[in-house]
Protein backbone atom coordinates (compact mmCIF):
# COMPACT_ATOMS: atom_id res chain seq x y z
CA UNK A 1 0.00 0.00 0.00
CA UNK A 2 1.45 3.31 -1.18
CA UNK A 3 2.03 6.15 1.50
CA UNK A 4 -0.32 9.11 0.98
CA UNK A 5 -1.42 11.90 3.00
CA UNK A 6 1.15 13.10 5.83
CA UNK A 7 3.48 10.22 4.61
CA UNK A 8 0.95 7.82 7.35
CA UNK A 9 0.67 4.50 6.06
CA UNK A 10 -2.99 3.73 4.94
CA UNK A 11 -3.45 0.18 5.47
CA UNK A 12 -6.42 -2.31 5.03
CA UNK A 13 -7.51 -1.30 9.10
CA UNK A 14 -7.15 2.20 8.71
CA UNK A 15 -9.23 1.91 4.98
CA UNK A 16 -11.76 0.28 7.64
CA UNK A 17 -12.01 2.39 9.95
CA UNK A 18 -12.02 5.90 8.05
CA UNK A 19 -15.09 4.49 5.96
CA UNK A 20 -16.90 2.98 9.53
CA UNK A 21 -16.65 6.76 10.95
CA UNK A 22 -17.62 8.22 8.13
CA UNK A 23 -20.98 5.82 7.90
CA UNK A 24 -21.14 6.76 11.10
CA UNK A 25 -20.99 10.45 10.88
CA UNK A 26 -23.06 10.52 7.50
CA UNK A 27 -26.02 8.29 8.99
CA UNK A 28 -26.34 10.46 12.25
CA UNK A 29 -27.54 13.71 10.98
CA UNK A 30 -29.95 14.44 7.66
CA UNK A 31 -28.60 17.94 7.56
CA UNK A 32 -26.92 17.72 4.00
CA UNK A 33 -24.27 20.15 4.44
CA UNK A 34 -22.99 19.87 8.06
CA UNK A 35 -22.68 16.17 7.73
CA UNK A 36 -20.64 16.63 4.47
CA UNK A 37 -19.01 18.93 6.01
CA UNK A 38 -18.21 16.66 8.72
CA UNK A 39 -17.33 13.73 6.60
CA UNK A 40 -14.58 15.75 3.85
CA UNK A 41 -13.49 17.03 7.90
CA UNK A 42 -13.00 13.02 8.01
CA UNK A 43 -11.09 12.51 5.10
CA UNK A 44 -8.43 15.63 4.98
CA UNK A 45 -5.93 13.53 6.91
CA UNK A 46 -6.08 10.45 4.61
CA UNK A 47 -6.09 12.98 0.86
CA UNK A 48 -4.95 16.63 1.34
CA UNK A 49 -4.51 19.66 2.81
CA UNK A 50 -8.26 21.03 2.13
CA UNK A 51 -11.53 19.57 0.15
CA UNK A 52 -14.22 21.61 -1.29
CA UNK A 53 -18.32 19.71 -1.65
CA UNK A 54 -20.31 21.05 -4.68
CA UNK A 55 -23.65 19.78 -5.29
CA UNK A 56 -26.24 19.96 -8.48
CA UNK A 57 -29.14 22.09 -7.93
CA UNK A 58 -32.67 21.71 -9.07
CA UNK A 59 -32.09 23.76 -12.16
CA UNK A 60 -28.75 21.87 -13.22
CA UNK A 61 -26.37 24.90 -11.83
CA UNK A 62 -23.62 24.23 -9.43
CA UNK A 63 -23.39 25.46 -5.97
CA UNK A 64 -20.10 25.08 -3.48
CA UNK A 65 -21.80 23.94 -0.55
CA UNK A 66 -18.47 23.36 1.43
CA UNK A 67 -15.10 24.39 1.68
CA UNK A 68 -12.70 22.90 4.41
CA UNK A 69 -8.89 24.24 5.56
CA UNK A 70 -7.26 24.15 8.81
CA UNK A 71 -6.04 27.87 8.59
CA UNK A 72 -9.32 29.89 9.36
CA UNK A 73 -8.16 32.66 7.44
CA UNK A 74 -7.39 30.40 4.43
CA UNK A 75 -10.59 28.80 4.66
CA UNK A 76 -12.36 32.28 4.78
CA UNK A 77 -10.56 34.07 1.89
CA UNK A 78 -11.93 30.64 -0.65
CA UNK A 79 -15.30 31.04 1.02
CA UNK A 80 -15.58 34.70 -0.08
CA UNK A 81 -13.87 33.92 -3.98
CA UNK A 82 -16.12 31.29 -4.79
CA UNK A 83 -19.11 32.93 -3.26
CA UNK A 84 -18.30 35.50 -5.98
CA UNK A 85 -17.11 33.06 -8.55
CA UNK A 86 -19.67 29.95 -8.35
CA UNK A 87 -18.27 26.85 -10.41
CA UNK A 88 -20.21 26.80 -13.95
CA UNK A 89 -21.54 23.24 -15.48
CA UNK A 90 -19.78 24.46 -18.17
CA UNK A 91 -16.02 24.65 -17.11
CA UNK A 92 -13.74 23.00 -19.01
CA UNK A 93 -11.86 21.61 -15.86
CA UNK A 94 -12.35 20.96 -12.39
CA UNK A 95 -15.73 19.72 -10.58
CA UNK A 96 -17.90 20.43 -13.60
CA UNK A 97 -16.00 18.44 -16.23
CA UNK A 98 -16.33 15.45 -13.30
CA UNK A 99 -19.97 15.83 -13.18
CA UNK A 100 -20.45 15.84 -16.43
CA UNK A 101 -18.28 12.90 -17.46
CA UNK A 102 -18.71 11.20 -14.18
CA UNK A 103 -14.60 10.20 -14.43
CA UNK A 104 -12.44 10.98 -11.44
CA UNK A 105 -9.60 12.90 -12.08
CA UNK A 106 -5.91 13.71 -10.77
CA UNK A 107 -4.28 16.92 -11.25
CA UNK A 108 -0.84 17.76 -10.52
CA UNK A 109 0.12 21.19 -10.57
CA UNK A 110 4.25 20.67 -11.50
CA UNK A 111 5.22 24.32 -11.81
CA UNK A 112 4.14 27.76 -11.40
CA UNK A 113 3.97 27.96 -15.41
CA UNK A 114 0.96 25.50 -14.69
CA UNK A 115 -1.06 27.77 -12.88
CA UNK A 116 -0.42 30.71 -15.26
CA UNK A 117 -2.69 29.28 -17.82
CA UNK A 118 -5.58 29.79 -15.57
CA UNK A 119 -7.44 32.93 -17.42
CA UNK A 120 -8.23 34.73 -13.94
CA UNK A 121 -5.32 36.37 -11.80
CA UNK A 122 -7.59 36.50 -8.43
CA UNK A 123 -7.89 32.68 -8.55
CA UNK A 124 -3.99 31.79 -9.75
CA UNK A 125 -3.31 34.37 -6.67
CA UNK A 126 -5.51 32.38 -4.48
CA UNK A 127 -4.51 28.78 -4.80
CA UNK A 128 -0.90 30.11 -4.69
CA UNK A 129 -2.01 31.67 -0.89
CA UNK A 130 -3.78 27.77 -0.29
CA UNK A 131 -0.63 25.63 -1.36
CA UNK A 132 -2.78 24.39 -4.11
CA UNK A 133 -0.56 21.44 -6.03
CA UNK A 134 -2.17 18.49 -6.03
CA UNK A 135 -6.17 17.73 -6.66
CA UNK A 136 -8.15 14.40 -6.59
CA UNK A 137 -11.43 14.88 -7.57
CA UNK A 138 -14.68 12.50 -7.60
CA UNK A 139 -18.31 12.15 -8.40
CA UNK A 140 -20.56 11.62 -5.51
CA UNK A 141 -23.81 9.65 -7.65
CA UNK A 142 -26.35 7.09 -6.20
CA UNK A 143 -29.22 5.71 -6.54
CA UNK A 144 -28.32 6.51 -10.52
CA UNK A 145 -28.72 10.09 -9.90
CA UNK A 146 -25.25 12.35 -9.69
CA UNK A 147 -25.42 14.78 -6.81
CA UNK A 148 -22.41 16.77 -7.05
CA UNK A 149 -18.20 16.22 -6.54
CA UNK A 150 -15.51 16.64 -3.73
CA UNK A 151 -12.43 17.66 -4.40
CA UNK A 152 -9.21 17.13 -2.08
CA UNK A 153 -6.21 19.15 -2.78
CA UNK A 154 -2.89 18.95 -1.79
CA UNK A 155 -0.39 21.08 -0.77
CA UNK A 156 2.23 19.01 -1.55
CA UNK A 157 3.33 17.66 -5.40
CA UNK A 158 1.90 14.33 -5.06
CA UNK A 159 0.66 11.79 -6.94
CA UNK A 160 -2.74 10.02 -6.08
CA UNK A 161 -2.39 5.94 -6.49
CA UNK A 162 -5.65 3.36 -7.18
CA UNK A 163 -5.75 3.09 -3.80
CA UNK A 164 -6.57 6.69 -3.08
CA UNK A 165 -8.62 6.60 -5.89
CA UNK A 166 -10.66 3.76 -4.63
CA UNK A 167 -11.35 5.02 -1.21
CA UNK A 168 -12.43 8.34 -2.50
CA UNK A 169 -14.81 7.33 -4.66
CA UNK A 170 -15.82 4.67 -2.17
CA UNK A 171 -16.25 8.03 0.39
CA UNK A 172 -18.20 9.72 -2.67
CA UNK A 173 -20.40 7.00 -2.94
CA UNK A 174 -21.36 7.25 0.67
CA UNK A 175 -21.82 10.90 0.78
CA UNK A 176 -23.78 10.94 -2.19
CA UNK A 177 -26.07 7.95 -0.65
CA UNK A 178 -26.50 10.65 2.32
CA UNK A 179 -27.08 13.28 0.01
CA UNK A 180 -29.91 11.52 -1.29
CA UNK A 181 -31.62 9.94 1.98
CA UNK A 182 -31.54 13.41 2.96
CA UNK A 183 -33.39 14.59 -0.03
CA UNK A 184 -35.86 12.03 0.50
CA UNK A 185 -36.31 12.90 3.82
CA UNK A 186 -36.73 16.06 3.29
CA UNK A 187 -39.15 15.71 0.30
CA UNK A 188 -41.17 13.18 2.58
CA UNK A 189 -41.26 16.19 5.45
CA UNK A 190 -42.56 18.69 2.82
CA UNK A 191 -44.76 16.19 1.53
CA UNK A 192 -46.24 15.62 5.39
CA UNK A 193 -46.47 18.99 5.72
CA UNK A 194 -48.46 19.33 2.34
CA UNK A 195 -50.46 16.49 3.55
CA UNK A 196 -51.54 17.69 6.71
CA UNK A 197 -52.09 21.59 4.86
CA UNK A 198 -54.13 19.34 2.86
CA UNK A 199 -55.85 17.83 5.17
CA UNK A 200 -56.27 21.39 7.25
CA UNK A 201 -57.59 22.60 3.92
CA UNK A 202 -60.27 19.98 3.44
CA UNK A 203 -61.35 20.01 7.08
CA UNK A 204 -62.35 23.68 6.75
CA UNK A 205 -63.83 22.96 3.17
CA UNK A 206 -66.13 19.89 5.26
CA UNK A 207 -67.21 22.79 7.96
CA UNK A 208 -67.49 25.58 5.32
CA UNK A 209 -69.37 23.34 3.23
CA UNK A 210 -71.68 22.04 6.50
CA UNK A 211 -72.24 25.88 7.61
CA UNK A 212 -72.99 26.65 3.76
CA UNK A 213 -75.84 23.61 3.71
CA UNK A 214 -76.96 24.89 6.96
CA UNK A 215 -77.20 28.40 6.25
CA UNK A 216 -79.13 27.45 2.52
CA UNK A 217 -81.38 25.05 4.65
CA UNK A 218 -82.44 28.45 6.79
CA UNK A 219 -82.49 30.31 3.34
CA UNK A 220 -84.61 27.50 1.99
CA UNK A 221 -86.94 27.56 4.79
CA UNK A 222 -87.10 31.51 5.07
CA UNK A 223 -88.04 31.60 1.39
CA UNK A 224 -90.51 28.81 2.00
CA UNK A 225 -91.84 31.25 4.60
CA UNK A 226 -91.95 33.76 2.57
CA UNK A 227 -93.57 32.26 -0.62
CA UNK A 228 -96.37 30.59 1.86
CA UNK A 229 -97.27 34.50 3.16
CA UNK A 230 -96.58 35.94 -0.16
CA UNK A 231 -99.43 33.23 -1.41
CA UNK A 232 -101.70 34.14 1.37
CA UNK A 233 -101.08 37.87 0.60
CA UNK A 234 -101.83 37.46 -2.72
CA UNK A 235 -104.74 34.95 -1.78
CA UNK A 236 -106.39 37.89 0.04
CA UNK A 237 -105.49 40.19 -2.25
CA UNK A 238 -107.34 38.50 -4.92
CA UNK A 239 -110.19 37.67 -2.89
CA UNK A 240 -110.60 41.36 -1.98
CA UNK A 241 -110.56 42.40 -5.68
CA UNK A 242 -112.86 39.73 -6.95
CA UNK A 243 -115.35 41.44 -3.76
CA UNK A 244 -114.80 44.97 -4.63
CA UNK A 245 -115.36 44.21 -8.02
CA UNK A 246 -118.50 42.24 -7.21
CA UNK A 247 -119.68 44.86 -5.49
CA UNK A 248 -118.55 48.28 -7.31
CA UNK A 249 -119.85 46.55 -10.81
CA UNK A 250 -123.41 46.09 -9.14
CA UNK A 251 -123.97 49.33 -8.20
CA UNK A 252 -122.56 51.00 -11.37
CA UNK A 253 -124.44 48.69 -13.54
CA UNK A 254 -127.34 50.28 -11.82
CA UNK A 255 -126.43 53.43 -12.20
CA UNK A 256 -125.50 52.97 -15.83
CA UNK A 257 -128.97 51.54 -16.50
CA UNK A 258 -130.85 54.04 -14.29
CA UNK A 259 -128.42 57.15 -16.94
CA UNK A 260 -129.47 54.63 -20.24
CA UNK A 261 -133.37 55.16 -18.80
CA UNK A 262 -133.36 58.30 -18.19
CA UNK A 263 -131.71 59.36 -21.96
CA UNK A 264 -134.57 57.27 -23.50
CA UNK A 265 -136.76 59.17 -22.00
CA UNK A 266 -138.99 55.99 -20.08
CA UNK A 267 -139.25 58.34 -16.96
CA UNK A 268 -140.24 61.54 -18.84
CA UNK A 269 -138.69 63.83 -21.36
CA UNK A 270 -135.47 65.96 -20.59
CA UNK A 271 -133.81 69.00 -21.72
CA UNK A 272 -130.29 69.31 -23.57
CA UNK A 273 -128.61 70.21 -20.32
CA UNK A 274 -129.76 67.19 -18.51
CA UNK A 275 -129.06 65.17 -21.11
CA UNK A 276 -125.43 66.69 -21.03
CA UNK A 277 -125.71 65.74 -17.14
CA UNK A 278 -126.38 62.14 -18.02
CA UNK A 279 -123.41 61.70 -20.46
CA UNK A 280 -121.15 62.99 -17.86
CA UNK A 281 -122.39 60.60 -15.19
CA UNK A 282 -122.17 57.78 -17.84
CA UNK A 283 -119.14 58.87 -19.05
CA UNK A 284 -117.68 58.68 -15.26
CA UNK A 285 -119.18 55.59 -14.17
CA UNK A 286 -117.73 53.27 -17.29
CA UNK A 287 -114.79 55.13 -16.85
CA UNK A 288 -114.39 53.64 -13.29
CA UNK A 289 -115.92 50.02 -14.72
CA UNK A 290 -112.94 49.68 -16.85
CA UNK A 291 -110.21 50.59 -14.66
CA UNK A 292 -111.83 48.08 -12.05
CA UNK A 293 -111.26 45.21 -15.07
CA UNK A 294 -107.94 46.21 -15.79
CA UNK A 295 -107.16 46.30 -11.96
CA UNK A 296 -108.33 42.60 -11.84
CA UNK A 297 -106.28 41.37 -14.78
CA UNK A 298 -102.88 43.00 -13.61
CA UNK A 299 -103.55 41.45 -10.24
CA UNK A 300 -104.41 37.98 -11.80
CA UNK A 301 -101.27 38.63 -14.01
CA UNK A 302 -98.93 39.54 -11.16
CA UNK A 303 -100.19 36.51 -9.23
CA UNK A 304 -99.41 34.16 -11.58
CA UNK A 305 -102.77 33.42 -12.62
CA UNK A 306 -102.17 34.13 -16.23
CA UNK A 307 -100.86 31.49 -18.32
CA UNK A 308 -101.80 31.23 -21.76
CA UNK A 309 -104.07 28.86 -22.94
CA UNK A 310 -102.75 28.13 -26.19
CA UNK A 311 -105.27 27.07 -29.39
CA UNK A 312 -104.80 27.52 -33.16
CA UNK A 313 -107.15 30.72 -34.04
CA UNK A 314 -107.72 32.40 -37.33
CA UNK A 315 -106.25 35.49 -36.14
CA UNK A 316 -107.51 37.47 -39.03
CA UNK A 317 -110.78 36.67 -38.18
CA UNK A 318 -110.49 37.78 -34.75
CA UNK A 319 -109.35 41.19 -35.71
CA UNK A 320 -112.37 41.81 -37.86
CA UNK A 321 -114.28 41.15 -34.68
CA UNK A 322 -112.43 43.39 -32.98
CA UNK A 323 -112.91 46.38 -35.45
CA UNK A 324 -116.52 45.77 -35.13
CA UNK A 325 -116.87 46.75 -31.70
CA UNK A 326 -114.87 49.80 -32.03
CA UNK A 327 -116.53 50.68 -35.22
CA UNK A 328 -119.39 52.87 -33.48
CA UNK A 329 -116.79 55.04 -31.66
CA UNK A 330 -114.84 55.68 -34.63
CA UNK A 331 -117.43 56.78 -36.78
CA UNK A 332 -118.76 58.76 -33.84
CA UNK A 333 -115.61 60.91 -33.79
CA UNK A 334 -115.45 60.21 -38.01
CA UNK A 335 -112.41 58.88 -38.14
CA UNK A 336 -111.89 55.63 -40.25
CA UNK A 337 -110.96 51.99 -39.21
CA UNK A 338 -108.61 50.06 -41.83
CA UNK A 339 -107.64 46.35 -41.87
CA UNK A 340 -104.41 45.13 -43.84
CA UNK A 341 -104.62 41.75 -43.87
CA UNK A 342 -103.38 38.84 -46.36
CA UNK A 343 -106.26 37.14 -48.45
CA UNK A 344 -105.47 34.08 -46.51
CA UNK A 345 -106.90 33.74 -43.28
CA UNK A 346 -103.90 33.61 -40.98
CA UNK A 347 -104.07 30.70 -38.60
CA UNK A 348 -101.30 30.77 -35.45
CA UNK A 349 -101.33 29.14 -32.15
CA UNK A 350 -101.87 31.83 -29.64
CA UNK A 351 -104.48 32.28 -26.52
CA UNK A 352 -107.49 33.99 -28.47
CA UNK A 353 -108.56 35.84 -25.47
CA UNK A 354 -105.35 37.43 -23.88
CA UNK A 355 -104.52 38.16 -28.19
CA UNK A 356 -108.12 40.02 -28.51
CA UNK A 357 -107.40 42.19 -25.22
CA UNK A 358 -104.22 43.61 -26.61
CA UNK A 359 -105.75 44.13 -30.39
CA UNK A 360 -109.11 46.01 -28.43
CA UNK A 361 -106.29 48.09 -26.01
CA UNK A 362 -104.12 49.43 -28.88
CA UNK A 363 -106.90 50.19 -31.03
CA UNK A 364 -109.10 51.82 -28.46
CA UNK A 365 -106.17 53.85 -27.26
CA UNK A 366 -105.50 55.02 -30.83
CA UNK A 367 -108.75 55.83 -31.74
CA UNK A 368 -109.60 57.36 -28.71
CA UNK A 369 -106.50 60.06 -29.07
CA UNK A 370 -106.87 60.34 -32.73
CA UNK A 371 -108.60 63.22 -33.80
CA UNK A 372 -109.07 63.46 -37.69
CA UNK A 373 -107.18 60.60 -40.31
CA UNK A 374 -107.22 57.11 -39.77
CA UNK A 375 -106.54 54.20 -37.74
CA UNK A 376 -104.83 51.07 -39.44
CA UNK A 377 -104.28 47.49 -37.81
CA UNK A 378 -102.30 45.25 -39.67
CA UNK A 379 -101.36 41.46 -39.25
CA UNK A 380 -98.67 39.48 -40.71
CA UNK A 381 -96.67 36.42 -40.55
CA UNK A 382 -93.00 36.87 -40.75
CA UNK A 383 -91.38 33.47 -40.53
CA UNK A 384 -91.90 32.00 -37.25
CA UNK A 385 -93.41 35.79 -35.71
CA UNK A 386 -96.68 37.32 -35.34
CA UNK A 387 -96.30 41.07 -36.05
CA UNK A 388 -99.64 43.04 -35.47
CA UNK A 389 -99.23 47.04 -36.39
CA UNK A 390 -101.38 49.34 -35.01
CA UNK A 391 -101.26 52.85 -36.95
CA UNK A 392 -102.88 56.20 -35.74
CA UNK A 393 -102.57 60.01 -36.83
CA UNK A 394 -103.45 60.97 -33.72
CA UNK A 395 -101.91 63.22 -30.88
CA UNK A 396 -98.85 61.07 -30.91
CA UNK A 397 -96.19 61.24 -27.95
CA UNK A 398 -92.82 62.79 -27.41
CA UNK A 399 -89.24 60.48 -27.13
CA UNK A 400 -89.40 61.21 -23.60
CA UNK A 401 -92.70 60.28 -22.26
CA UNK A 402 -92.02 56.93 -24.27
CA UNK A 403 -89.90 56.05 -22.01
CA UNK A 404 -92.70 55.65 -19.48
CA UNK A 405 -95.42 54.83 -21.65
CA UNK A 406 -95.67 51.12 -20.57
CA UNK A 407 -95.63 51.75 -16.65
CA UNK A 408 -99.20 51.01 -14.49
CA UNK A 409 -100.64 54.61 -13.93
CA UNK A 410 -99.05 56.83 -16.23
CA UNK A 411 -100.56 59.04 -18.44
CA UNK A 412 -99.52 62.03 -20.66
CA UNK A 413 -99.79 65.48 -19.49
CA UNK A 414 -101.66 66.10 -22.01
CA UNK A 415 -103.02 69.57 -22.24
CA UNK A 416 -105.80 69.17 -24.78
CA UNK A 417 -108.86 68.67 -22.50
CA UNK A 418 -110.88 67.19 -25.86
CA UNK A 419 -109.17 63.95 -25.39
CA UNK A 420 -110.43 62.17 -22.26
CA UNK A 421 -107.98 60.84 -19.52
CA UNK A 422 -107.33 56.92 -19.42
CA UNK A 423 -106.90 54.63 -16.36
CA UNK A 424 -102.96 54.52 -17.19
CA UNK A 425 -103.35 50.66 -17.50
CA UNK A 426 -104.20 49.89 -20.71
CA UNK A 427 -100.94 50.07 -22.54
CA UNK A 428 -99.07 48.29 -19.30
CA UNK A 429 -101.16 45.37 -19.33
CA UNK A 430 -100.56 45.22 -22.98
CA UNK A 431 -97.30 44.49 -22.50
CA UNK A 432 -97.42 42.11 -19.65
CA UNK A 433 -99.84 40.41 -22.01
CA UNK A 434 -97.15 40.33 -24.79
CA UNK A 435 -94.95 38.96 -22.66
CA UNK A 436 -96.65 36.48 -21.17
CA UNK A 437 -97.16 35.13 -24.70
CA UNK A 438 -93.52 35.30 -25.20
CA UNK A 439 -93.46 38.41 -27.23
CA UNK A 440 -93.12 42.20 -26.27
CA UNK A 441 -94.61 45.74 -28.14
CA UNK A 442 -93.04 48.23 -28.53
CA UNK A 443 -93.56 52.04 -30.19
CA UNK A 444 -92.87 54.66 -32.82
CA UNK A 445 -94.29 58.29 -32.48
CA UNK A 446 -93.59 61.71 -33.70
CA UNK A 447 -95.39 64.47 -31.41
CA UNK A 448 -97.97 65.42 -33.60
CA UNK A 449 -98.24 63.21 -36.12
CA UNK A 450 -99.16 59.50 -34.85
CA UNK A 451 -98.00 56.62 -33.13
CA UNK A 452 -97.34 53.42 -34.34
CA UNK A 453 -97.59 50.24 -31.83
CA UNK A 454 -95.87 47.14 -32.69
CA UNK A 455 -96.59 43.77 -31.35
CA UNK A 456 -94.53 40.76 -32.54
CA UNK A 457 -95.50 37.09 -30.94
CA UNK A 458 -93.35 34.12 -31.66
CA UNK A 459 -94.68 31.15 -32.72
CA UNK A 460 -95.04 28.45 -29.62
CA UNK A 461 -92.79 25.23 -29.99
CA UNK A 462 -93.49 23.94 -26.48
CA UNK A 463 -95.98 20.31 -27.01
CA UNK A 464 -99.43 20.71 -25.48
CA UNK A 465 -100.56 23.16 -27.45
CA UNK A 466 -103.98 22.58 -28.82
CA UNK A 467 -104.21 22.19 -32.56
CA UNK A 468 -107.61 22.60 -33.67
CA UNK A 469 -107.93 22.21 -37.26
CA UNK A 470 -107.70 24.98 -39.62
CA UNK A 471 -111.28 24.20 -40.80
CA UNK A 472 -113.02 23.75 -37.59
CA UNK A 473 -111.07 27.26 -36.51
CA UNK A 474 -112.09 28.81 -39.44
CA UNK A 475 -115.89 27.88 -38.74
CA UNK A 476 -115.89 29.19 -35.34
CA UNK A 477 -114.64 32.89 -36.14
CA UNK A 478 -116.72 33.25 -39.23
CA UNK A 479 -119.25 32.05 -37.15
CA UNK A 480 -118.28 35.31 -34.50
CA UNK A 481 -117.85 37.56 -37.36
CA UNK A 482 -121.26 36.91 -38.96
CA UNK A 483 -122.72 37.78 -35.02
CA UNK A 484 -120.82 41.46 -34.67
CA UNK A 485 -121.57 42.03 -38.25
CA UNK A 486 -125.82 42.01 -36.91
CA UNK A 487 -124.87 43.79 -34.28
CA UNK A 488 -123.23 46.61 -35.81
CA UNK A 489 -125.74 48.45 -38.00
CA UNK A 490 -123.40 50.38 -40.11
CA UNK A 491 -120.55 49.19 -42.24
CA UNK A 492 -117.15 47.73 -40.37
CA UNK A 493 -114.39 49.33 -42.23
CA UNK A 494 -114.73 52.48 -43.56
CA UNK A 495 -112.24 54.17 -46.24
CA UNK A 496 -108.51 54.37 -45.56
CA UNK A 497 -106.88 57.76 -44.92
CA UNK A 498 -104.21 58.43 -46.98
CA UNK A 499 -102.10 60.08 -44.59
CA UNK A 500 -100.06 57.27 -42.57
CA UNK A 501 -97.07 57.53 -41.00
Amino acid sequence: MASVGFGTPLDDRTHFAFLAETSRCLGDSLDFQSTLETAAGLALPHFGTWCMVDVIETGGSIRRVAIIHPDAAKQQAAREYYAAHPPCKDDPIGAPRVIRTLESEFVVVASSETLGDLPDEEHRNLLRELGARSFLMVPMRARGRTLGAITFVSDAQRQYDDADLLLAEDLGRRCAMALDNARLFRESQDLRVSAEDALARAEAAREDAAFAARRADALRAAADAARHEAEIANKSKENFLTTMSHEFRTPLGIVLGYVGLLNDEVAGPINDGQRKQLQRIGTASTHLLRLIEEILTISKVDAGRGEPDLESADLSALLRDAVALLAPMAEAKKISLALDLPDAPIVFPTDPGKFRQIVFNLAANAVKFTKTGAVRLGLREEEETLVLRVSDTGIGISPEDAEHLFESYWQVRATDQRYPAGTGLGLSITRQLARLLGGDVAVESIAGEGSTFTVRLPRPTWSGVNQLSEQRSLVEYRERRKRASRVAERPVLAPADPRRR
